[in-house]
C-alpha cells in the first residue's frame, strides 16, 4: 500500500488542459465549479449507456496488452456526451430520447439539495432535506411531474419516516431498497464538500446527518467520499489526499469497531489490488471488477468507490481517459461517472472539462429544470463556511 500511495502522490497536481500546456493551479472557486460541473457531466455522459448490455468498449479496453501513454491519450479522446437511445425512465432521464447533456437522477438529487440549501442555508438539517425531496414535484414542469410520481414511491416511504410521520406511506428508513446499503447518498451530497472544504470532518458529519436513506456501511462510505472531495479541493489536492482523507477522517470511529473491518478501507485496498493484478491491462481489470466486486445490484455503496479508484489508477489518473473508462466498464455508468467527474473537477478545476461540454450540460439543466451550476455556485458562495 505504501508503494501505491507514493505512486498516487507522484501524479502531477497542476491541471493540464491541453497537450503540452501546463497552467497555474486553479483557484478554489474553479475547483468547486469543477466538482459541480464534473459531476453533472459524468452523469449526463453515463446516462445514455447506463446498464447497456454488452457495454460498448473500445480497442483500448479489449486488447490483451497493457496500456501505454499513447493508448491513454487515445482513450481520453473518446470521451463525449451523447443523446439517449431510449424512452423516459424514472431513475434515468426524464426526456424521451433526450439530447446530449441531459442529466439523470444523480443530478436531480443535487437540484433537491440546492433547493434545500437555498431555503435553509446554514440551518439545513435532515428534515429540511427530506421536505425538499417531497417538495421537488412542485418545482417541476407539468411534463416532469408524472415522472416524479413514478420515481418517488420507494424514496417516499423513508422520506416520510424521516419527517416524523408514522403509518400510511411512512415506513422505517432501514427498509429502503430492502435494506441494501446503496450509493444513494453520493447523488445529492457531493456538493457538501464545497461548503466547508477546509474541514473534511465537518463535511463527513454533515453528509452523515442529512443522508437518512443511507443505511448500514453506506453511512460511512458515502460520508467518507464527501470528506475526500473536501481534501481534493485544497490547493494541493490530489488523488492521494482524497484517499488519505477518506481513510483518516473517521469521527464515528469505524476503524475501531471490534471484530469488524471497515468496509471503506477494504474496498479502497481492493481497488489497488485489482489494478496491480491486472498488470496494466484494462480488459483484465474489467474482468476482475466483474468477478470480485461482491455485488448484486451494481449500485451498492462500495461499487462506485472500487470502480472509480481502480479505473483512474490504471490510466495514471488521466482525467478524460478515466471518464471514458466509466462508459466502457458498464453497469451504473452515470453514478460511477458522476463520482469520477466530481473528483477530477475538484482536483484539477473546471477547465479540465472542455468548455463546450460544460456549456451543453449547463444549458440542458437550465432548459429542463430552470437551474444549473451557475446558480449552485452562487449558493455555495453565499453559504460557504469561511
Amino acid at each position: 500500500m505504501n508503494k501505491m500511495m507514493k505512486r498516487i502522490e507522484g501524479v502531477v497536481l497542476l491541471a493540464i488542459v491541453c497537450v503540452g500546456s501546463v497552467v497555474a493551479s486553479p483557484s478554489l472557486e474553479d475547483k468547486i465549479e469543477g466538482l459541480l460541473i464534473g459531476s453533472a457531466i459524468g452523469d449526463a455522459a453515463g446516462g445514455p449507456v447506463e446498464f447497456v448490455v454488452p457495454p460498448e468498449r473500445s480497442v483500448w479496453s479489449t486488447r490483451s496488452e497493457p496500456v501505454d501513454d499513447e493508448a491513454i491519450r487515445e482513450l481520453g479522446k473518446l470521451f463525449k456526451l451523447r443523446a439517449y437511445p431510449k424512452d423516459v425512465e424514472p431513475f434515468a432521464q426524464w426526456e424521451a430520447y433526450g439530447p446530449e447533456g441531459t442529466v439523470t437522477d444523480d443530478t436531480r438529487f443535487k437540484l433537491i439539495f440546492f433547493n434545500a440549501l437555498k431555503e435553509h442555508g446554514a440551518e439545513l438539517d435532515q428534515k429540511h432535506f427530506a421536505q425538499a425531496v417531497m417538495d421537488f414535484r412542485s418545482t417541476l414542469s407539468p411534463a416532469y411531474q408524472e415522472h416524479y410520481d413514478t420515481w418517488i414511491p420507494e424514496i417516499e416511504y423513508a422520506t416520510r419516516w424521516a419527517l416524523g410521520e408514522r403509518g400510511g406511506k411512512a415506513l422505517p428508513v432501514e427498509r429502503i431498497w430492502g435494506g441494501i446499503a446503496t450509493m444513494e447518498g453520493q447523488m445529492p451530497f457531493l456538493p457538501i464538500a464545497a461548503l466547508n472544504p477546509d474541514n473534511p470532518e465537518w463535511c463527513y458529519r454533515k453528509c452523515y446527518e442529512l443522508g437518512y436513506f443511507d443505511i448500514g456501511v453506506a453511512k460511512d462510505m458515502n460520508s467518507a467520499l464527501v470528506a475526500g472531495l473536501a481534501a481534493g479541493l485544497q490547493s494541493d489536492g490530489s488523488w492521494g489526499s482524497v484517499e488519505r482523507a477518506m481513510r483518516e477522517v473517521d469521527p464515528y470511529r469505524y476503524n475501531e469497531v471490534l471484530y469488524v473491518r471497515r468496509e471503506l478501507t477494504h474496498w479502497l485496498d481492493v481497488a489497488h489490488d485489482l489494478v496491480e493484478r491486472s498488470e496494466g491491462n484494462i480488459a483484465r481489470l474489467f474482468e476482475l471488477l466483474e468477478s470480485e466486486s461482491d455485488t448484486i445490484y451494481w449500485w451498492e455503496a462500495w461499487v462506485p468507490i472500487v470502480v472509480v479508484f481502480a479505473c483512474a489508477e490504471i490510466v495514471d489518473y488521466d482525467p478524460m481517459a478515466s471518464m471514458q473508462l466509466m462508459m466502457e466498464f458498464g453497469h451504473d455508468t452515470d453514478s460511477y461517472a458522476q463520482v469520477m467527474g466530481a473528483i477530477m473537477g475538484a482536483i484539477h478545476g473546471k477547465d479540465v472539462f472542455p468548455e463546450e461540454m460544460r456549456s451543453t450540460v449547463n444549458d440542458r439543466m437550465r432548459e429542463q429544470f430552470d437551474q444549473n451550476v451557475d446558480d449552485w455556485m452562487e449558493l455555495v458562495g453565499k453559504h460557504r463556511i469561511r
